[in-house]
């Protein structure tokens, strides 16, 4: 074959056939390459605008060094893919309310944001703006003084164009006293308690009734499977409270952190609504010269005024704007107004004032902790392959080498994690961890060579299996005065249940439960008020969820851990607005939050339909994958 093909490039029209294949092949390279140099990074567009992957890369990355750094370890591709996608979502926010801020002509002056840098408290020393913090803080987040700037320049426009919107957003009123009646309305039920204790005692039973009771109950005084095992455990998390950090990695680490979660001003205030100014000058007057907030509460509903009391809230979810303002600008402890609204004149008193950011000293312990596990599970990783070493020689358990800081244990348990005793067994390590061994200890053969198994939270540990003792009915001679106290108190049950059934008959037969009660000798009580968010006092929460269901004078019947307890519902209440000013002012404010928040996200699903955005599927998996 080879020697055909030399014969015929000895042929000058073959030898231009071959040349011309030639140049097709580096030319259809050539055009490879720059068809690759040329291959779009777009991962979106907005507006007919490419939006680079980069830009979400770097928001994922930082999400991703926050997960890990707060302890959660290395997400799952499920985690990875929430992080993406809301990466993405917050590079698309802020395109498309930069093209409409463009549109609507919106600034942020200097002066602004200035103003906004110099409340970080991670860029302050002594209470005023440190450039050597500012330039260390933003070095440390992997970021660049002319970003940050560009960042938040960005959001403090967004909260001009979102913010004036979101606030408008007011439920309807009719709306909110459904959801509070709905929330307040109040139950009360009449009950009479049937006591185990309170059943005459027993006659003592015949011994071969005991006996027969031991042997119908076998579970009750069977002991359970006991194993002797010997276990060696290597965990970061126990490791870690002997790791030592550095003070200063740990300052510098809270600066990173709390430059990343900005605090938001907070506002605590007592707010009465006024509609007149005679009203309000008369409700400001005593106001000023030391009444209390119930004398307020009380005094405004004789001026038809509505007292609103609201705690830890932002700007923005305060309806009214020109109320807002002045809060957030009013000093503490100080009667203010009136402030001229919507829906008539505000008088309030600004009553606390602080911020939603971390706790420094609580936020340092966090860090440092996970610092701590960090240096642990370093320490683990180099220690984990002479640990598998000394297993493979069958090294036994109680001579491992002592510098391979391994916790060991060893003694006698059942499936429970319980010593024979009845106590718990000193297994090293979280639920978790403890879990995984007990696994591992009652599926292992006795005497099988300990193999080290991976445990939870990149922990390791080993075990072995010494003696297995087998679940066996414990003899009618040891357990005979256990036999007699369950017996018994299976007869209290009985009885108790017994007449707890025959008042529940009564009852649903058309007597009354205090007839039915009465005759029976037993004494009717009225329980306090049941709501839905809360059972009464003292009540179970399956009494709450029973009662919600029954209507008026219907009866039920419920076992408690002491008795038996049966019950009609006696009462409905519908609280006003005014006897449940905490919940009502709950459920505004809930309510105005959502509502807001649904405004807000119809409008940027608004804008990002108008901007025709547009996602590259294949290219976004690539971020998390």
């Amino acid at each position: 074959m080879l020697v055909s093909v030399r014969k015929l490039l000895e042929n000058w029209i073959a030898r231009g056939f071959f040349a011309l294949l030639v140049l097709v092949f580096v030319f259809w390279g050539i055009s490879n390459v720059v068809t690759m140099i040329g291959s779009n990074t777009a991962v979106a567009e907005v507006a007919g605008h490419p939006v680079d992957i980069s830009l979400v890369q770097q928001a994922y990355q930082a999400a991703l060094a926050q997960a890990q750094q707060s302890g959660q370890g290395q997400p799952d591709e499920a985690a990875r893919e929430q992080m993406a996608e809301a990466a993405l979502t917050s590079v698309l926010r802020e395109r498309v309310l930069g093209l409409e801020e463009k549109r609507l002509g919106v600034v942020v002056p200097d002066a602004v944001v200035r103003e906004q840098v110099d409340a970080v408290p991670s860029f302050l020393t002594n209470g005023k703006f440190d450039q050597s913090k500012f330039d260390q803080v933003l070095a440390q987040n992997n970021t660049t003084p002319n970003r940050f700037v560009s960042d938040l320049t960005a959001e403090i426009a967004g909260q001009q164009l979102v913010i004036p919107l979101v606030s408008g957003a007011v439920p309807p009123q009719e709306l909110v006293n459904r959801i509070f009646s709905f929330i307040a309305e109040q139950r009360f039920a009449e009950m009479v308690q049937i006591p185990f204790a309170a059943q005459a005692a027993p006659a003592a039973p015949a011994e071969t009734v005991l006996q027969r009771y031991w042997r119908n109950h076998p579970a009750q005084f069977t002991a359970p499977e006991y194993r002797t095992i010997k276990l060696v455990v290597l965990s970061p998390a126990l490791l870690a409270a002997h790791e030592t950090v550095p003070q200063a990695q740990i300052d510098a680490d809270y600066a990173r952190v709390a430059a990343a979660s900005p605090s938001v001003k907070l506002r605590s205030v007592q707010v009465i609504v006024v509609g007149n100014l005679a009203a309000s000058s008369r409700l400001q007057a005593a106001w000023q010269k030391g009444a209390s907030w119930a004398q307020m509460q009380a005094m405004a509903k004789r001026f038809g005024a509505n007292p609103v009391e609201m705690d830890g809230t932002q700007q923005n979810q305060i309806p009214t704007p020109e109320l807002a303002q002045a809060v957030f600008a009013a000093p503490q402890g100080q009667v203010s107004g009136p402030i001229a609204g919507p829906a008539g004149m505000f008088l309030f008193k600004v009553t606390n004032i602080s911020s939603s950011g971390p706790d420094e000293q609580a936020l340092k312990t966090q860090i440092a902790q996970q610092l701590q596990l960090q240096l642990a599970q370093s320490q683990v990783a180099a220690n984990v392959n002479g640990l598998q070493d000394a297993l493979a020689g069958q090294t036994p358990l109680d001579q491992l080498p002592a510098n391979l800081g391994l916790t060991a244990v060893e003694g006698t348990l059942d499936a429970d994690g319980n010593t024979p005793t009845g106590a718990k067994a000193p297994l090293p390590g979280d639920a978790a961890l403890q879990q995984a061994v007990l696994q591992a200890a009652f599926t292992a053969s006795p005497h099988q060579p300990a193999q080290l198994i991976n445990g939870p939270e990149g922990s390791y540990f080993a075990l072995t299996v010494d003696s297995v003792t087998p679940p066996a009915q414990e003899p009618y001679d040891q357990v005979r005065a256990q036999a007699l106290a369950d017996w018994t108190s299976d007869q209290l049950t009985r009885e108790a249940e017994i007449k707890a059934a025959a008042l529940f008959h009564a009852t649903n037969s058309g007597q009354s439960l205090d007839a039915a009660a009465q005759a029976a000798g037993d004494s009717v009580s009225m329980s306090p008020a049941f709501t839905r968010n809360a059972p009464a006092t003292g009540m179970t929460t399956q009494m709450q969820t029973v009662l919600f269901s029954l209507k008026l004078g219907q009866a039920t019947m419920l076992q408690t851990p002491t008795g038996f307890t049966v019950a009609t519902l006696a009462k409905i209440v519908h609280p006003t607005p005014a006897q449940d000013q905490a919940d009502y002012n709950s459920a505004l404010q809930s309510m105005t939050k959502s509502l807001q928040n649904d405004v807000g996200g119809s409008f940027l699903a608004g804008l990002q339909l108008r901007d025709k955005v547009t996602i590259n599927q294949k290219l976004f998996s690539q971020i998390y994958q």
